[in-house]
C-alpha cells in the first residue's frame, strides 16, 4: 500500500470515528468538571443534575483559594456548535479532528526537512 493511500485511509477512519462520535458519547459529563461539582457538593457524584447556585459558590472558593480567575470563552463549548444540536456537535468534531490532522501534517512536514 503506498504511503499516500495509507494516509487517505487513516484520515477517512478518523472522519467516521468523528461523525460517530456525538452520537456515542454519554450525555452525562463524567470527568474533571464533573468531579469537580461532585467534591465541591453542586452535583451528586452519580447523577447529572447541577446545582448553579452550589456551582458558582465552589467557583468561588477556587479563586478565593488560589488567586487564578483565568477564564475563556470557547469556539465551541461541550464540543458543538450552539443552536445545531447533534448537527452543530458533528460539525465541532469533524472541524477538531481536521484542524488537528493539519497541525500534525504541518509538524511532520517542517520537522522532515533535510534541513532539520
Amino acid at each position: 500500500m503506498e504511503r499516500k493511500q495509507f494516509v487517505i485511509i487513516g484520515v477517512a477512519i478518523a472522519l467516521v470515528i468523528a461523525v460517530a462520535a456525538p452520537f456515542l458519547a454519554s450525555g452525562d459529563p463524567d470527568g474533571l468538571e464533573s468531579a469537580f461539582f461532585s467534591i465541591y457538593g453542586a452535583k451528586p457524584f452519580m447523577g447529572s443534575e447541577l446545582d448553579e447556585d452550589a456551582a458558582g459558590a465552589a467557583e468561588e472558593q477556587v479563586v478565593a483559594a488560589t488567586g487564578n480567575d483565568f477564564a475563556y470563552e470557547a469556539l465551541m463549548p461541550d464540543y458543538s456548535i450552539p443552536g445545531m444540536d447533534k448537527a452543530g456537535e458533528v460539525l465541532a468534531v469533524v472541524i477538531g479532528t481536521l484542524l488537528m490532522l493539519i497541525l500534525v501534517f504541518a509538524v511532520a512536514r517542517v520537522s522532515a526537512r533535510p534541513d532539520n
